[in-house]
């Protein structure tokens, strides 16, 4: 795999160019691994209380549960 760098004036790496099909293996696993990260949070959460109230939530962003239906 070539990577070629662009850099600044002062030669410092500001960016790194690679071909695209490994740009795209890379962005799957970076998919796959969010997913398992969610996944365990979602585990870890699973049986726990709320830590905050949703109407208290919506109010303090302006909506209530009238405006979630519409």
């Amino acid at each position: 795999m070539e990577i070629q760098f662009i850099t600044n004036a002062q030669g410092n790496k500001t960016a790194a160019i690679i071909p695209f099909d490994e740009w795209e293996r890379t962005e799957k696993a970076k998919d796959i691994l969010e997913h398992v990260y969610l996944s365990g949070i979602i585990k870890e959460r699973k049986d726990s209380k709320p830590t905050i109230n949703l109407d208290y939530l919506l109010k303090a962003e302006g909506f209530t549960r009238a405006d979630m239906e519409s």
